[in-house]
């Protein structure tokens, strides 16, 4: 799937990609705040589902999915530091977790 956000250079980490922006476009600043906290989780939501080489897992990651191109079986979750850590993986994705819920 083709990525919704592109990385930007200053005090904003994302904005949505080929989206042109318009002068005056936030003329308050509660518009541009609740923009640019949507498309910086969106962006976020996005790196944490990019696929990424077993290599560059860290202990500091912790339990992650572990995946095999192409694939054709459900994720191994856990860490490589687990005694059942299947050796025929190579990318691994970050967990996303929920959001706690205010019920």
């Amino acid at each position: 799937m083709n990525r919704l956000t592109e990385k930007t250079i200053g005090s904003f980490k994302y904005d949505l990609k080929n989206f042109k922006h318009k002068a005056k476009e936030f003329n308050d600043y509660d518009a541009f705040f609740a923009y640019s906290n949507a498309v910086k989780r969106l962006g976020e939501l996005e790196d944490a589902n990019e696929p990424k080489p077993i290599a560059e897992w860290h202990e500091e990651d912790g339990d992650c999915l572990w995946w095999l191109f192409p694939i054709v079986e459900p994720p191994y979750c856990g860490t490589p530091l687990d005694c059942d850590f299947p050796d025929y993986v190579t990318h691994f994705t970050k967990l996303i977790l929920p959001m706690e819920s205010k019920i």
